[in-house]
């Protein structure tokens, strides 16, 4: 695949991660104010395999594009703090896209 196109991969995991995180904390909202437990589970889930699929994506197209340590390490942490991945797309990824 080309680099491109794993770049495009790259900004659409970050963005649904960030989503993933909004979603996260309306169902914590949900659970510890509301009482409706539920909705935890099933969006915990989709946030951990989103916060997966960016990480691997992170580490793969760092790798194949040659990214520096510092653009990677970033990137990586920027998939913990809640919408950290869209500033990853806005700072790092962006500037890669032809």
């Amino acid at each position: 695949m080309k680099n491109q196109s794993l770049l495009k991969i790259l900004q659409f995991f970050a963005i649904l991660e960030a989503v993933s995180w909004l979603a996260l904390i309306i169902a914590m909202y949900l659970k510890y104010v509301l009482d409706h437990t539920e909705y935890m589970r099933p969006i915990g889930m989709i946030h951990g395999y989103l916060f997966i699929c960016f990480v691997i994506f992170v580490l793969i197209v760092g790798v194949k594009m040659k990214w520096n340590g510092k653009e990677i390490g970033l990137s990586l942490l920027s998939s913990i703090i809640p919408f950290g991945t869209i500033l990853a797309d806005i700072k790092i990824f962006k500037k890669y896209v032809k």
